[in-house]
């Protein structure tokens, strides 16, 4: 039984981002993961009245007669939603840190896939999993994930994406679709674990960001210290040289993860703290109808 502190908090999240589950219900939810949750069932004859796309041409043509690959929709998901809780996630420079924006984003997921019946869990992680609540069912379940996602405070600082990529791909049994929830500043190499993760899940990739991670504004001599190792250091701001050089390089190791991604054939999600998660969420599910649309 959660203490009445903790469900009014819970309450006021989960009203918040009552829009955003509405959006993504009506905005495709359920149709753009229809196309990775179908088993293939076997191969039959052809009957008149089967669909024409549905032929399979090489068992036709080697047996001489019209057969039909036959499929069977998976009516269940299962969803997890990876959330980094590395110390970088703390930093906001305006009406949100970037951690808020990502539980925000994260629980209207965990609602999403509760009104539709499917299951949900959370993996919280840092330079390792700190905590990972098995996909479930159920309203009670859903609140539960929610109160972890609000006030599970991890032990670590540091960020490491093998971690959850290792876990959940030893620890998840089932084909699950997978939203991997980070700023991405420390990526490090993890070709072989996003590779092995693409082909086993549906992985999609969300990456968060500060509006001042884009653009850093002339302010002068500014004194930054480093959340996850604790270093400091000053930055003159008002050369701008220095300012894009920093800036650019960010950028072009953000250019190199994410085409990464897509060599791996993984979605993404870029998301800005402050700043409403439902376009880009529903931008990328209606780039996934086309997808799929095109492909039928």
């Amino acid at each position: 039984m959660l203490p009445k502190e903790l469900l009014k908090e819970v309450r006021k999240i989960e009203i918040k981002t009552g829009h955003l589950v509405d959006s993504l219900y009506s905005g495709g939810y359920r149709s753009v993961f229809k196309g990775r949750g179908i088993e293939f069932a076997g191969i039959r004859e052809y009957y008149r009245g089967d669909e024409f796309r549905s032929i399979d041409w090489k068992v036709s043509a080697r047996t001489g007669s019209l057969h039909v690959r036959e499929h069977i929709e998976e009516r269940e998901l299962q969803v997890v939603i990876a959330l980094d809780l590395s110390a970088s996630m703390a930093f906001g420079t305006g009406s949100r840190e970037k951690r808020e924006s990502a539980v925000e984003f994260a629980a209207a997921m965990s609602l999403a896939a509760e009104r539709n019946n499917d299951r949900a869990g959370v993996c919280l992680f840092t330079d390792r999993v700190e905590k990972f609540i098995h996909p479930a069912k159920g309203r009670t379940h859903v609140l539960r994930l929610i109160r972890e996602l609000l006030y599970f405070i991890p032990e670590h600082r540091k960020t490491n994406l093998k971690a959850p990529l290792d876990y959940l791909n030893s620890t998840l049994s089932r084909r699950s679709v997978v939203f991997l929830v980070t700023d991405a500043l420390r990526i490090g190499q993890i070709g072989r674990e996003l590779r092995v993760a693409a082909a086993r899940h549906d992985l999609i990739l969300v990456m968060i960001r500060d509006p001042h991670e884009k653009f850093l504004p002339d302010v002068g001599l500014v004194e930054f210290e480093d959340p996850e190792t604790g270093e400091e250091a000053i930055f003159d701001t008002s050369d701008r040289d220095a300012v894009k050089k920093l800036l650019d390089m960010q950028e072009q190791q953000d250019e190199i993860f994410v085409k990464t991604c897509r060599n791996f054939g993984i979605d993404l999600i870029r998301l800005t703290a402050g700043e409403s998660v439902v376009k880009p969420v529903c931008a990328l599910f209606s780039e996934r109808e086309k997808r799929i649309a095109a492909n039928q």
